[in-house]
């Protein structure tokens, strides 16, 4: 069944309005994503729960719950200036059990760009199993999840998580560092690693760097450092290589 709304005062709405806000968010375990191809990635992995349309449609599952709103509404609900015509408002993902032998850890990055593309490139070289620290910033903002594009959806997100354990059942924690480390290119990682990326400014913290089995580096010339999200891709490729 398909509800019409025409009022921006419709409680519905302002609900969506609220999804806007970081801490709303987390206590309504609920987000927003916009666009035919997020949705698309959200209703394969069963995170829909409503979706507002500007044109009518029926290719919508009978358990999400729709809403026809006008493109004015729409466009008050969504981030960015000129919405696809879609937005929807999804569930947060459940927190599994660490399943695979690739593991990523995220040691406080900052920018939700850097973080979605990060996710994006993790799935794409098989890293399924992400590890966020306290002060990472939130996986669900807007930017992070249009950066991902989508790659939220098949991961396995992780804030809860004992370090120092997941080493003894055998990970073998690899850091990225400049000081004291090695050329990647001399690297070759355990089958059963966590790779760990961190602080756009400060890097990985001290606290991570010391129970670490082993630091890597990229040798560049000319410039100090590459921006996280390029490192990231990077070293993810040589240890998919070599792992």
């Amino acid at each position: 069944m398909i509800q019409e709304i025409t009022s921006k005062q419709n409680s519905k709405i302002k609900y969506c309005l609220k999804l806007h806000q970081q801490s709303f968010r987390s206590k309504e375990e609920k987000f927003l994503v916009e666009g035919e191809h997020l949705l698309e990635m959200a209703l394969q992995n069963n995170a829909v729960l409503e979706v507002y349309f500007t044109k009518r449609r029926d290719d919508l599952p009978e358990k999400v719950q729709k809403f026809f709103v006008t493109e004015e509404i729409l466009k008050k609900i969504a981030f960015s200036k000129n919405p696809q015509g879609v937005v929807a408002v999804c569930k947060m993902l459940e927190e599994k059990q660490i399943s695979s032998d690739k593991v990523l850890l995220l040691d406080d990055i900052s920018d939700p760009g850097n973080l979605g593309t990060i996710f994006r490139t993790a799935l794409a070289f098989g890293y399924k199993d992400i590890l966020l620290t306290k002060n990472c910033c939130s996986p669900y903002n807007e930017k992070a999840i249009q950066a991902s594009q989508g790659a939220i959806f098949l991961m396995s997100l992780h804030d809860k998580f004992n370090l120092s354990k997941l080493q003894n059942d055998g990970y073998q924690i690899v850091a990225t560092e400049i000081k004291g480390s090695i050329d990647l290119d001399s690297f070759k990682p355990n089958q059963k690693h966590i790779l760990v990326l961190g602080n756009e400014s400060n890097g990985v913290r001290k606290e991570i760097l010391s129970i670490s089995d082993a630091r890597v580096r990229i040798e560049i010339n000319e410039i100090e450092s590459l921006n996280v999200g390029v490192a990231a891709g990077i070293v993810m490729h040589h240890f998919s290589k070599h792992s």
